[in-house]
């Protein structure tokens, strides 16, 4: 017993992951907890996730969930839950062993102790969240850890991109009508306000043509907000000050809000009502009835496919930015991101670890993907696998690893997160709406953040927000002509 745990030990210190060792080392594991007597040999893993996880956690045919079954001996009982954040869930969950949850939701699961640390666990086992270039996972600090803990198993990566109809911007038609309104080539944005031109010059909403095909409901806001945002200082525009003191409501705050508001003029008609996501906006962009699109490497797998009308005529291109003095700042986000986690009450807490760990091994995390379901490149390997390649398309992942140097971390990274942006997005809704100005809104949204911080105690989220900061990307560019 002694000697198989000192082995893998061994194994996690001499060398990185390579494809399948993960794995053999999770099947090893759970094994010798049923030899121990530890875990049950008929025990039932109990996984939760949502719809559109299922193929992915699964496998194309149930191909994962047999294999595992076939090696282990464990089966695995999986049901769906709502499409949604997974807080509340989680926090009414008694009898799951593993689920997932979103980036940005960790800083308030955490605080409410409603999932597990996973730290002492990769410890026990012998693994590590690898770095290495090879297939360790893309930005593990990032997708994983609040503070030094490890609260999440990365499953999906969710990076923000740009997309763009390629075919327009190549007509010669536009280019010259281009040229002559703007004085400058017809070309990918590189600041905020080129992408603005853009909408502008591509919006036909007598055709059926949109320039926008930008999320604007109420849920989401934040997640198209905080690129402008975060882009408007180097290294970076700060949400709060050193003494948790907002600063959304100063001048870079409030040009954000003015940009994301003025997309809804080049937008579907009904971009801002309740439940209008991405399932809204997205398939005018997939029809070919729009220009320009914000959204996950996933816009670039669908857009991909047989049916899409929009299939090699569409562009991955990088996130626009921010002149600040002689430096262009762009900055995007992990924005959804579908990792997971292990509930603080699991009937089966070690169980669920080594599924994670099993399923996110190189290899298996490769067919994962490769299943089609909503799971995204979240390691090194897939960004050069073939199998991956031909699904998202060369350029589209290239351009994700370039853009892995201006990824910010998710959300606010406090605790209280839920009601931080519940108060932006309502703030950018009711901007967008044109009810408020965007100066009141910045302002109302920095009045409910103080309530907040002092409610939930400003030492204490002082001390988080320090911590977060260290996230942060540092990297800019040499600012275009």
């Amino acid at each position: 017993m002694l000697r198989f745990f000192v082995a893998l030990m061994l194994a996690a210190a001499c060398t990185l992951p390579r494809a399948g060792e993960q794995a053999e080392r999770a099947v090893a594991a759970v094994k010798e907890l049923i030899a121990r007597g530890e875990l049950r040999a008929d025990s039932v893993l109990r996984l939760r996730a949502k719809q559109g996880n299922m193929v992915s956690f699964l496998g194309r045919d149930f191909e994962l969930q047999r294999e595992w079954e076939r090696r282990t001996g464990i089966v695995i009982d999986a049901s769906v839950m709502p499409q949604l954040d997974s807080l509340e869930f989680i926090r009414s969950a008694t009898d799951i062993d593993l689920t997932i949850a979103r980036n940005h939701e960790y800083a308030d699961l955490t605080e409410a102790k409603l999932i597990e640390d996973l730290t002492p666990l990769l410890r026990r086992f012998g693994f590590t969240l690898a770095e290495d270039a090879d297939s360790g996972y893309l930005l593990p600090r990032l997708q994983a850890y609040v503070g030094d803990k490890v609260m999440a198993i990365p499953a999906d990566f969710d990076a923000a991109l740009l997309f763009l109809r390629q075919d327009l911007m190549d007509d010669a038609a536009n280019r010259a009508r281009f040229k002559e309104r703007h004085g400058r080539e017809l070309a990918a944005p590189r600041t905020w306000a080129e992408y603005l031109q853009l909408l502008e010059f591509f919006h036909r909403p007598k055709d059926g043509f949109y320039a926008s095909a930008e999320p604007r409901e109420k849920l989401t806001g934040w997640m198209y907000w905080l690129p402008r945002y975060l882009s408007a200082a180097a290294p970076y525009q700060p949400l709060f000050d050193e003494q948790m003191r907002p600063l959304v409501h100063g001048a870079a705050g409030i040009a954000a809000t003015e940009h994301y508001a003025a997309t809804v003029a080049f937008s579907p008609p009904q971009v801002l009502e309740d439940g209008k996501d991405y399932s809204y906006t997205l398939p005018f962009f997939i029809r070919g009835n729009a220009f320009a699109t914000v959204l996950t490497s996933a816009t670039a797998k669908i857009s991909n496919r047989d049916e899409s009308a929009v299939r090699g005529k569409f562009i991955a291109v990088p996130m626009p930015g921010q002149r600040v003095g002689d430096r262009l700042v762009r900055r995007t986000q992990i924005i959804y991101g579908n990792n997971l986690v292990v509930p603080a009450r699991a009937p089966n807490r070690l169980l669920g670890f080594l599924f994670a760990m099993w399923l996110t091994d190189p290899d298996n995390a490769t067919r994962s993907v490769t299943a089609n379901g909503i799971a995204d490149p979240y390691r090194r390997n897939h960004l050069r696998d073939e199998r991956v390649r031909a699904l998202y398309t060369p350029q589209a992942l290239q351009l994700l690893q370039e853009e892995l140097a201006i990824v910010a971390p998710s959300g606010t990274g406090l605790p209280g997160d839920a009601q931080y942006l519940a108060a932006l997005n309502e703030h950018l809704w009711l901007a967008a709406r044109g009810q408020l100005s965007a100066k009141e809104a910045m302002a109302r949204t920095a009045a409910a953040w103080e309530v907040i911080t002092d409610k939930l105690g400003r030492a204490k989220q002082i001390a988080h927000w320090q911590a977060f900061r260290k996230l942060y990307p540092t990297a800019t560019e040499a600012a275009p002509r």
